[in-house]
């Protein structure tokens, strides 16, 4: 996984990304020292941006994480919208959702999350797994409320570091998100360097996809007018 400090820290907009050939998909990443989560629109993490907009009021239980090693960073899934619209929405949701649990309803959320004899969020050394476990049902809430479902025939595809951070598919997301199809991403051996490689497969994958449909679309219009090598299917 790239960790970029020179790039830009700004949001992206959906021109910007068309234009700079990225796809339409958004990226979190996870820290296998810490548990903690942060999203991104490239297949990099700009630590300057996830600092300004993932965490508002760190504290010693959710310090804002080091961006030093690389190797401690992995890709937890991939999400993949039908449209660059779509995939913004979906990484502001999550921002807001995070922003939420952080700041705004920081005293409710903390309620929820397990905790240890001392009533600190339950942890082993520095890990506190609930990171995660928010993160995959933010990212549910946010696709749900990103406008997928009111669009006619439109997909989305989650592509999961394993079957376990999947989990099980029919009883949280096929009942309520049918229209998310859901992969395991095919790894060989866990290191930075493939992953860079999936993660720049998965964007050349989804940019096919786009133009596939946006080709099959016109081709349905004008019919009108005139009368996954990169992953192993799990569920749908």
């Amino acid at each position: 996984m790239s960790i970029s400090r020179n790039s830009s820290s700004r949001f992206r907009t959906a021109k910007w990304l068309s234009k700079a050939g990225f796809a339409p998909q958004v990226f979190l990443f996870r820290n296998l020292e810490s548990g903690q989560v942060c999203y991104s629109q490239l297949p990099t993490i700009n630590p300057a941006l996830v600092s300004r907009l993932q965490f508002k009021q760190p504290n010693w239980q959710n310090r804002v994480p080091s961006f030093n090693r690389r190797d401690i960073w992995k890709i937890m899934c991939v999400v993949t919208m039908p449209s660059y619209d779509l995939s913004i929405k979906v990484f502001q949701n999550l921002n807001r959702l995070r922003y939420l649990r952080d700041v705004v309803q920081k005293k409710t959320a903390n309620e929820y999350r397990k905790k240890n004899e001392w009533g600190q969020i339950w942890y082993s050394g520095n890990f506190r797994p609930t990171y995660s476990q928010e993160a995959v049902a933010d990212l549910r809430e946010s696709i749900l409320k990103s406008g997928l479902v009111e669009q006619k025939d439109a997909t989305s595809t989650v592509h999961w570091e394993d079957e376990w951070r999947m989990g099980d598919v029919n009883k949280y997301w096929t009942s309520v998100l049918p229209q998310v199809k859901h992969e395991v991403i095919n790894k060989q051996r866990n290191c930075s360097r493939e992953e860079s490689v999936i993660l720049k497969q998965l964007g050349d994958w989804a940019l096919n996809s786009m133009k596939k449909s946006s080709t099959n679309s016109n081709s349905d219009n004008n019919k009108d007018g005139n009368t996954s090598n990169y992953a192993t299917t799990n569920s749908n």
